[in-house]
């Protein structure tokens, strides 16, 4: 297969995986990648109201593969399709959308199976097909029980998905979405959001999502034009939802997506990647500026992302980071100093790429980050593949650079990366005012009277069972726990882990919290929270002592901790990368050992949830429930300074 378009520089050919037969899930031709082609999605404006139906589908991975059956969104009579429509919205004119569940069937339209052990040199996750695994029988999985979820979306509960409202089959979900903004009565105006929706069903997300059940939703706003930006596919604006994907034959010979998991990592990490809804697929743009929005819409699988050229030299300084989860930065920043963007499950990046001058190459994207994921960096060799890290294939897609057509705004890559602001209402959350410096965003010191809460990342032993459990100050704690402003270890007891434990989280209407994530488990953890944006404090993370050479320190089981769990001296914190600390996020990923400390505001009454956005680990109780209220409430255990 032609790879380089003529080229026949050796490094190329590390881009082309040695698919044969015996890989193939049916046998005969190999799936060759860079065979699909994919187009620029067009956003599916919505006006007042609109209807999405959710029913069986089939979606068409690859040229070399029967299509697959699948469930999909259609939008009023359309097909359904997956990933479902792309949405967009205008900021400040509300909508409605109803959700209709027509699935006629609730057998799930993929394989699922369980595998034996997963010997590092050559995980099982790699290989296509079930193998000797035991199918799953998903037992308190709610299947074809389905509720939809704007994720990132400032909503009231009753339009959130709160995954208990499931709708059954023939049931309707009607929410009400303002398009706007939370803590807009500060100024702190949001700019071109790139939130999605997908289902949140209780126990069965992580099922439905593998079903094709999720979409994206562009929240658009007059600054975004008026900066010069790309704003449609037509003007250079692409939408991309990248997630990882097995395949397997069930036993008509039908090929089916699967989802496959190990007795020891219940996360789903698939060999292949999907990039709107194409295996490893080409896509041909413009060679002049591109706007890129991705997306991880994958189950647990972080990506830390790279753009090639044909000899695979990155080409990162031609890239600009101009927004994050919630919109877009600050500042522009630059990608140079970077090594790749990473991306969390459910996490967005937006980009503005400069293609000028490269017209009839190729640009790869590849992935070089590991699975599970822990935050080490990307190594030095980018396109060898790393069957032990559950990374048997780097390659993502090809970008095909045909020469442009549309005037290339070359102000706008010129003004961004000299400096210019792109959401002058940025503000950066403090705890004590710095000097004030043209080189950083402006400040926003927090109230002296907003609320602490301390949670723990933790994970049984053995292996399996993971929780997020709140912890309260209490003199006669079995917790010890001493946290980076304190000059010794403190007393704190568990009051809340399992989902429907009491709730010991209850906001109180426009008040400022700083929550605190303490991970003492081996994976990273991608939090999302409900309902509101936040950001990191600081430049970093904390790196703490979790474990000695006995095992974890924290006992899940008891709630108890063998020797305090103190700040690491040696430890290396994890650095916030631009992107999350010049802008709103609504996800972040708190890696081993770390604690990170979050700024967050609520200002919408009612009930919702935080959770890990591995969805594996969201489906097993990393989940809790939280009650924003509109004065303060006892139940709430602030932990105070």
């Amino acid at each position: 297969m032609d790879m380089t378009h003529g080229s026949s520089d050796p490094q190329t050919d590390l881009l082309a995986p040695a698919f044969g037969s015996a890989d193939h899930p049916q046998g005969g031709a190999p799936i060759t990648p860079f065979a699909a082609v994919i187009h620029a999605p067009r956003a599916y404006s919505v006006g007042d109201a609109a209807t999405m139906r959710v029913r069986e589908t089939t979606a068409d991975l690859h040229p070399h593969l029967p299509p697959v059956p699948a469930w999909g969104y259609g939008r009023g009579h359309r097909p359904a399709q997956s990933p479902g429509p792309l949405i967009e919205v205008r900021a400040g004119h509300p909508s409605r959308i109803t959700w209709r569940n027509e699935i006629a069937s609730p057998a799930l339209p993929f394989l699922s199976s369980v595998v034996s052990g997963d010997d590092p040199a050559d995980s099982v996750q790699n290989h296509l097909g079930c193998g000797t695994g035991v199918p799953s029988d998903h037992a308190g999985a709610p299947v074809g029980w389905l509720v939809t979820h704007l994720h990132g979306g400032h909503v009231g509960p009753e339009s959130d998905g709160w995954p208990d409202h499931m709708i059954p089959p023939g049931g309707v979900q009607s929410c009400h979405y303002p398009n706007d903004d939370d803590n807009a009565d500060l100024g702190l105006t949001k700019i071109g959001a790139s939130l999605w929706y997908h289902d949140h069903a209780m126990n069965a997300t992580r099922l439905h999502v593998m079903a094709g059940l999720f979409g994206g939703y562009i929240v658009r706003h007059p600054r975004e034009a008026a900066l010069g930006l790309p704003t449609s596919a037509s003007s250079g604006e692409v939408v991309l939802l990248v997630q990882d994907r097995n395949l397997g034959v069930d036993g008509s010979g039908t090929l089916r997506l699967l989802h496959k998991t190990t007795d020891e990592t219940a996360e789903f990490f698939g060999p292949l990647t999907m990039v709107n809804g194409a295996l490893w697929p080409r896509l041909a743009v413009e060679a002049g500026l591109l706007r890129l929005r991705l997306y991880n819409g994958s189950n647990a699988r972080h990506f830390r992302l790279h753009l090639l050229d044909r000899r695979g030299a990155p080409v990162h300084s031609r890239v600009l980071v101009i927004g994050s989860d919630a919109g877009l930065l600050w500042r522009a920043a630059t990608l140079a100093d970077e090594a790749g963007i990473t991306l969390a499950p459910a996490e967005r990046v937006d980009l503005l790429i400069d293609l000028r001058g490269l017209a009839d190459q190729p640009v790869y994207v590849v992935n070089s980050a590991s699975a599970p994921f822990s935050g080490d960096p990307a190594p030095a060799d980018l396109l060898t593949p790393r069957p032990a890290d559950r990374l048997p294939f780097p390659q993502v897609m090809r970008l095909d650079l045909r020469p442009g057509t549309r005037p290339v705004r070359e102000r706008v890559w010129d003004e961004l990366a000299a400096g210019a602001v792109l959401n002058p209402a940025y503000r950066r959350l403090v705890h004590v005012a710095s000097a004030p410096d043209p080189a950083q965003p402006p400040e926003l010191v927090l109230p002296h009277d907003h609320a602490h809460r301390l949670i723990v990342m933790s994970e049984s032993d053995p292996p399996g069972h993971l929780q997020l459990t709140e912890m309260a100050a209490a003199a006669d704690g079995t917790v010890e726990i001493q946290l980076p402003h304190d000059t010794a270890p403190q007393r704190y007891s568990a009051t809340g882990s399992s989902f429907y434990d009491t709730v010991g989280i209850m906001p109180t209407l426009g008040r400022w919290e700083v929550w605190r994530f303490l991970n003492t488990t081996g994976d990273t953890h991608p939090v999302h929270i409900h309902q509101s944006t936040f950001q990191p404090l600081g430049a970093a993370g904390t790196a703490y002592v979790t474990q000695d050479a006995n095992g974890p320190l924290y006992d899940q089981a008891t709630h108890t901790t063998r020797a305090p769990l103190v700040p690491d001296p040696a430890g290396m914190p994890r650095a916030f990368e631009s992107a999350e600390v010049t802008g709103w996020k609504d996800t972040l990923r708190v890696d081993p050992g770390q604690l990170v400390s979050i700024a967050i505001r609520f200002d919408r009454v009612g009930r919702y949830v935080y959770h890990c956005h591995i969805i594996e680990h969201e489906d097993r109780e990393m989940m809790r429930p939280f009650v924003v209220t509109p004065v303060p409430m006892a139940a709430g255990h602030d932990h105070g300074h």
